[in-house]
């Protein structure tokens, strides 16, 4: 079975560099994102042409919020969806390990939230979802990633 696993992912690697060359190249061009993860990203938004904004990928994926409330007197906690897709999620929490170490921007986050007292978990998943804003921005301009990109300001 791991056999026949290695050999799909391996054909559908071959498959996703025919097929989406430049969104792939655009893709792992971020920091934490690698060839496994793209690929998924593509299958998932068929190119990214299913999403028109990065809030409905996000919560396509379940990584938007999720509030427990009930009137005034029960407030629990929040937590994220989980009623996307699982495996999406999963490679994108793996990612948030490296993009921690070496994506600027995720590094940056990781350590203001880690300043607040937020647990580690809590801060990866944020990391995540800031990856998958980036991968989402990045596919649609059709751009590669650029560490001190400052966007611009619309009045």
């Amino acid at each position: 079975m791991e056999k026949e696993k290695g050999k799909l992912e391996g054909q559908m690697l071959v498959l996703g560099k025919e097929e989406y060359k430049q969104t792939l190249r655009s893709l792992t061009s971020i920091p934490g994102i690698g060839d496994k993860t793209a690929i998924m990203l593509i299958a998932i938004t068929a190119d990214f042409d299913k999403f028109e904004h990065y809030k409905q990928l996000i919560a396509y994926v379940g990584f938007s919020p999720r509030i427990y409330q009930s009137g005034t007197s029960i407030k629990g906690k929040g937590h994220i969806c989980k009623m996307g897709k699982s495996q999406i999620r999963k490679l994108l929490y793996m990612c948030s390990w490296t993009a921690k170490r070496y994506n600027k921007g995720c590094a940056e986050m990781y350590e203001r939230l880690r300043k607040k007292g937020k647990p580690e978990r809590v801060i990866k998943i944020a990391i995540a979802n800031k990856l998958l804003k980036q991968a989402f921005a990045i596919a649609k301009n059709k751009t590669v990633f650029d560490e001190n990109h400052q966007p611009k300001v619309c009045f």
